[in-house]
């Protein structure tokens, strides 16, 4: 004996999952399924699979000169939680400058320098300024911490490109 399902109870299920309508309902469902697969495959080979692990960061700091540079971007929940990864890749590393993004749709910056390269006159302040024009936006901040707010996601390769210049020129950083 085959059950029909009604007409409202297909509704409700369409809205469930986000289909326009009840006829729209298997093709949201098969985009679904594929979405769920895809993400299983990025999980699986360790893509977006939680919060960056600070020391993994950090071990791959570049060398400016003598100057270390960690510049990493990335996806997370906010600003609050890229400065929380920040001062832990600022932890595993006690000496350089840690220039993190967080790669969204409206790019944030936000730049550390520890305290010996500021007596040198690196300024966390500085590199974000020098930054921020490729992400058409602005920032700023003091000599030890600096954060920048734009609009171009596709700058973000350049920005850091323009901290790596700042920091090879002396005293433009």
């Amino acid at each position: 004996m085959r059950r029909w399902i009604s007409r409202r109870k297909l509704t409700r299920a369409a809205a469930a999952v986000g289909a326009r309508s009840p006829d729209a309902l298997e093709e949201r469902i098969a985009t679904l399924q594929e979405e769920l697969r895809t993400t299983k495959q990025r999980l699986k080979a360790g893509v977006g699979g939680g919060r960056p692990k600070p020391a993994e960061i950090a071990g791959r700091a570049e060398s400016i000169g003598d100057v270390p540079l960690v510049a990493w971007s990335g996806e997370l929940a906010s600003i609050d939680e890229l400065k929380a990864l920040a001062k832990d890749v600022r932890g595993a590393l006690p000496s350089g400058v840690v220039a993190l993004a967080l790669d969204v749709d409206e790019p944030q910056l936000f730049v550390t320098v520890s305290d010996d390269l500021v007596a040198r006159g690196i300024s966390a302040g500085s590199l974000v300024q020098a930054a921020m024009p490729h992400l058409d936006g602005r920032g700023g901040g003091r000599p030890q911490m600096a954060q920048g707010k734009g609009s171009r996601r596709d700058g973000l390769d350049a920005a850091f490109a323009s901290i790596r210049d700042a920091i090879r020129r002396p005293g433009a950083a």
